[in-house]
């Protein structure tokens, strides 16, 4: 398995598969994802994108739309694209990453853990809100 940064003819696949997963694809940009492939068949197997909030003159780093193509679960896919993310956002030079997820005991594995809403910066707490009233109903933060 390698992940690779996703390239402009991966956009209509990467629109196909986040519809179908119901993944968040708000401010959709194909150059923000990454896409994990099997090495031997170049099948892609999982994606997931850095999304940079900036306001005020802060700029906020969160991981979002991570998602693992069916038959692919359990093999580590999920992982690769989890750490190539942290990597671009640590060579970017964020201290912090942020998810807003139901699958908050996933990413635990990867270091994240519980924040509370009122601890995230102003532009997260606006997204936690509009992504649990129509995405994710159970997303928490981290």
């Amino acid at each position: 398995m390698y992940v690779r940064d996703a390239r402009n003819r991966d956009e209509a696949w990467l629109l196909d598969h986040i519809e179908a997963m119901g993944l968040d694809e708000t401010a959709f940009r194909s150059r923000d994802y990454v896409i994990a492939a099997d090495e031997e068949s170049n099948t892609r197997a999982g994606f997931g994108r850095i999304r940079i909030h900036a306001r005020d003159g802060e700029e906020v780093c969160e991981l979002t739309s991570i998602g693992v193509l069916d038959g692919w679960e359990h093999q580590g896919v999920g992982a690769h694209v989890v750490e190539r993310l942290i990597d671009s956002a640590e060579a970017e030079d964020f201290d912090h990453v942020y998810a807003l997820t139901s699958s908050h005991e996933y990413l635990a594995q990867f270091g994240f853990e519980a924040a509370s809403p009122g601890e995230l910066p102003e532009v997260l707490q606006d997204r936690l809100e509009s992504k649990t009233e129509s995405l994710d109903p159970e997303a928490v933060p981290m």
